[in-house]
This record gives C-alpha cells, structure tokens and sequence, in this order.
C-alpha cells in the first residue's frame, strides 16, 4: 500500500510535464495519481477501489476532463492499476461524451 501511495504522489508530481503528443501512454501520467491511490486504499484499508474512483470522478476539474479529451483511451495492459486506469478513463469521458 506504501508503494502505491509513493506512487500516487510521484504520478501527481509528473502530471505537470505532458509531451503535446497525442499517445494513449499519457493518459497514465493524467490519471496515474487516481488510480495508484485508488490501489492503496484498496490494499491499506480493504476500501473499495470503486468507491475511491467514483470519489475520484465527482472531484475532477473541467479543466482535466478537457485535457483527458486530447488523449486516445488509456492503454491495456500494467496490471490492477492500469485497469483502473482504464476506469477511470472510461467513467471521466462518460461524464463528457
């Protein structure tokens, strides 16, 4: 679970330095820092990832939701935590599309 929320915060730290490029392996960097402590939580507490996603969602800016629609769907694969990247990728663009 420590490893999951020095995760989070490095995720968070990274988040400022996109590349304009338009690949879906940046959509990890925009969304990496919900789903690293989504996994914490999950591990520290038995908390629901779900319930942390769905947090995670009603707390989003416009601002990340507009930038999250530059990207393509976030990549398959990276285990647990790219799964609930997909997630949440999936549960942001559908407060959008």
């Amino acid at each position: 679970a420590g490893r999951e929320a020095a995760r989070a915060a490095m995720a968070a730290a990274g988040a400022a330095y996109l590349h304009p490029l338009a690949q879906a392996t940046q959509v990890k960097h925009i969304l990496g820092a919900g789903a690293h402590a989504a996994r914490a939580a999950e591990l520290a507490a038995g908390e629901s990832a779900a319930a942390h996603l769905e947090r995670t969602v009603r707390r989003a800016t416009p601002g990340v939701v507009d930038l999250l629609k530059r990207y393509p769907s976030a990549p398959d694969g990276g285990g647990r935590v790219g799964e609930l990247t997909r997630l949440l990728d999936a549960a942001l663009r559908a407060d959008i599309e």
